[in-house]
């Protein structure tokens, strides 16, 4: 008997558990994960939002780096708590440029881009902060280089006013 959505013999998709799939970084990060998400004033509430702007960081500046040495794991069930997984998502669908990137046999490769641009971007989010050692807690250092980033893509592309829809609810 298979699966009516993806043809997978039922018994192979019950031994799959998504859920369990673990996203991990690297460990030598731990330093700025501390600083950015636990200390007294801390500027990410949870560590995977950390984890998920540190992708688009490595993506936006096509720094994908391999994981080395000793990791954490996060469980891709806690990303999808409140939808963050669907970053994980959308980084392989920009790589792959194919949907299959989504299926069960091909999710950890998946989760293994997401975790190269993650490692990539804290690398360089650790530059960014070592640069500007008069921020301590940092704030202000990422918000000047997302601001330098948003700058920089406007020169490229602007956008009219009349070219942005607000829609409330």
């Amino acid at each position: 008997m298979t699966d009516k959505y993806s043809n997978v013999p039922l018994a192979q998709e019950a031994l799959f558990n998504w859920r369990s799939v673990g996203v991990k970084r690297e460990r030598t990060h731990e330093a700025l994960t501390q600083r950015l998400t636990v200390s007294g004033t801390t500027i990410f509430s949870y560590l995977k939002d950390l984890m998920v702007f540190a992708a688009m960081v490595g993506y936006s500046e096509d720094k994908r780096i391999s994981l080395t040495g000793q990791t954490i794991e996060i469980s891709l069930d806690t990303y999808s708590s409140d939808q963050k997984d669907g970053f994980i998502y959308l980084l392989g669908l920009l790589e792959t440029r194919n949907g299959t990137c989504l299926k069960n046999e091909n999710l950890r490769e998946t989760v293994k881009v997401f975790e190269e641009y993650c490692n990539g971007g804290l690398y360089i989010i650790t530059k960014w902060l070592d640069e500007n050692p008069s921020d301590p807690i940092g704030l202000d250092t990422l918000l000047d280089k997302v601001f330098e980033k948003l700058t920089k893509n406007r020169m490229k592309a602007p956008i009219k006013p009349t070219d942005i829809e607000i829609v409330l609810d």
